[in-house]
């Protein structure tokens, strides 16, 4: 099974050990190693293998023969050295918006807080406001956090993290003799941001093999249950997963019946009802005599209760019922429709890859244009552009815009500052081909406040993009809060797009906003947010998020050609 996730977690978490320990250097390291083992494309084992370990960013000498334990032994030594010096639960405190690793330090320091249990007894004795630097305001959103953590209850896990893992359960299934196909179903096929397990189906003619080849997958915690057609196990991530072998002639009804969400799957069986049938995951039957009528394909199915095929994505009873009784399912865009990119950063600012390294990863996915954003303005992150950069950028861009296929368009990311202004000079702006603006701090602002924040922003005549407009990480960070409808109705107004972000921890806007913001007429983009040339390939999650929410080609900008999108940029 891949280890990456787990060889990323160990690494991450030994970075921030450092960090509370004020080592220099190897903190950085360290998380430039994770985030490289992290969005690897093949498993890290692989990698191993054939000698390419340190050839990945950030993976020297020291670090490759950790990287090695972890997927030899699943656990680092060295971690365990470096919490015998450092007592504090790194892993839940962090969960707590606000906390990094020095925050935590000067917790321990003072107050001796080393898990979320001592962080809530200081917040609420008032311990925490009384130090130097932290105050009311920091006590009060430490015990917000605290209480999001808690109400959260069993973590959901990323799609992004879980994609890579399912692919290759599926993969060991396919080569077990008598299966035939296997296809995810539940929430995972419809796309969802978080999820809290996965269902497997499969045919299979030899169902017992497939089910003892199932329950004996590696990185198995416990086995669950294990029958002859069905078995439920958990993983050391805490991943549920069940696994059903199916009859072939059953595949159709038992994929919808375990796709849809509770809310569509009830509508749909009352449609049936109101013809006279009955489904269930065993297929759809006459209510009198219990007669098959459709069971082997979901369209079949869909098709003999009436209704247009419904994408696995729509099937959250939002109106797709009516839409397919009518025949007027949209279009939704597909991956094969994007053509470019409009969110990228490179080694300018907190990237990997060089500028060329990412256009020409983005020609070997068929691409047509990229556009560069790396960050301008006060964030924190390693060496932000100022005006002078930029302008160095800008000329490197074009000696490789003479030479690629893929026309890179001149962007950058530029931080909303809390009065509403970008930071960056409106001249410097005027250079770029592409603004795209982002929320990057002061993310507790009240509503009224963040509201005329984005409003404001969205006025400026140089603004093109509102990158990741909740701001929210998921598992992280909870999402600012701002009126909506003044929002989509000033990026409507003044031609701004709403970005799309595929980035695993992000997907934002979120697909109940999508569907808000496009009944109210806006334009999107979709965009990776990569940091790596890999991560060009997060745009697939955004693509998944907005088949949630309904869009079609029409509606997305990456969809049309180059000279159309310097034609509308032009024009803004």
């Amino acid at each position: 099974m891949r280890k990456n996730a787990d060889v990323a977690k160990i690494l991450y978490e030994v970075a921030d050990l450092l960090e509370i320990q004020d080592v220099q250097w190897k903190p950085q390291a360290y998380r430039k190693a994770a985030q490289a083992i992290e969005n690897l494309q093949e498993d890290i084992e692989t990698v191993i293998e054939e000698g390419r370990l340190e050839d990945l960013p950030g993976v020297g000498t020291h670090i490759a023969e950790k990287v090695k334990e972890i997927v030899k032994t699943g656990k680092l030594q060295y971690l365990n050295t470096l919490k015998k010096h450092v007592p504090i639960d790194v892993e839940s405190l962090s969960s707590i918006e606000g906390l990094g690793p020095k925050t935590l330090k000067y917790l321990y320091k003072k107050l001796h807080v080393k898990n979320l249990a001592d962080l809530k007894k200081a917040a609420m004795a008032g311990k925490i406001k009384a130090l130097k630097g932290m105050g009311e305001k920091k006590e009060k959103m430490i015990l917000e956090g605290v209480k999001l953590v808690q109400k959260r209850g069993p973590k959901r896990l990323l799609l992004g993290s879980i994609t890579p893992l399912a692919d290759e359960i599926c993969s060991l299934l396919k080569k077990v003799d008598g299966v035939q196909q296997t296809t995810i179903a539940g929430s995972y096929r419809r796309g969802l941001a978080m999820i809290g397990d996965i269902d497997i189906l499969l045919i299979s003619s030899k169902p017992k093999k497939a089910m003892d080849a199932f329950v004996s997958i590696p990185d198995i915690e416990k086995v669950l249950a294990h029958g002859e057609r069905r078995s439920s196990i958990r993983l050391r991530n805490g991943l549920q997963v069940d696994a059903r072998a199916l009859k072939k002639e059953q595949y159709g009804s038992a994929l919808l019946y375990f796709t849809g969400s509770k809310e569509h799957n009830v509508a749909v069986r009352k449609r049936a009802l109101k013809k006279g049938l009955t489904l269930s995951e065993y297929g759809l039957f006459t209510v009198r005599g219990k007669k098959l009528v459709a069971s082997t394909t979901e369209d079949a199915v869909y098709k003999r209760l009436g209704m247009q095929y419904i994408p696995p994505e729509m099937r959250e009873d939002r109106g797709e019922i009516e839409l397919a009784l009518n025949k007027k399912i949209p279009a939704l865009i597909s991956w094969k429709d994007i053509r470019g990119d409009f969110q990228t950063q490179t080694k300018w600012s907190d990237g990997a890859d060089s500028i060329e390294e990412m256009a020409a990863y983005a020609e070997r996915l068929g691409w047509k244009f990229l556009v560069i954003t790396d960050h301008v303005g006060g964030i924190g992150i390693a060496r932000p552009l100022d005006e002078k950069r930029l302008a160095k950028q800008a000329k490197e861009i074009d000696a490789i815009n003479k030479k690629s296929s893929v026309h890179i368009f001149k962007g950058a990311e530029i931080d909303i500052k809390k009065n509403g202004e970008l930071a960056l000079s409106k001249k410097a702006c005027g250079a770029l081909d592409v603004v795209l603006a982002s929320v990057h701090s002061a993310f507790r602002m009240p509503q009224k406040e963040m509201t005329q924040r984005l409003c404001d922003v969205i006025g400026n005549s140089c603004v093109n993009i509102l990158g990741h407009p909740l701001g929210r990480l998921l598992n992280q960070r909870e999402p600012i809060s701002f009126d909506t409808e003044k929002v989509f109705q000033a990026a409507k107004d003044h031609h701004v797009f709403l970005e799309v972000n595929g980035q695993p921890s992000r997907m934002d806007l979120p697909d109940d906003l999508i569907h808000k913001a496009r009944e109210m007429g806006c334009q999107f983009v979709v965009s990776s947010d990569a940091h790596t040339k890999e991560q060009l390939l997060y745009t697939k999650y955004g693509v998944l998020t907005a088949r949630r929410g309904w869009l079609e080609k029409k509606h997305v900008l990456n969809t049309m050609s180059v000279k159309e999108i310097k034609k509308i940029l032009e024009t803004k």
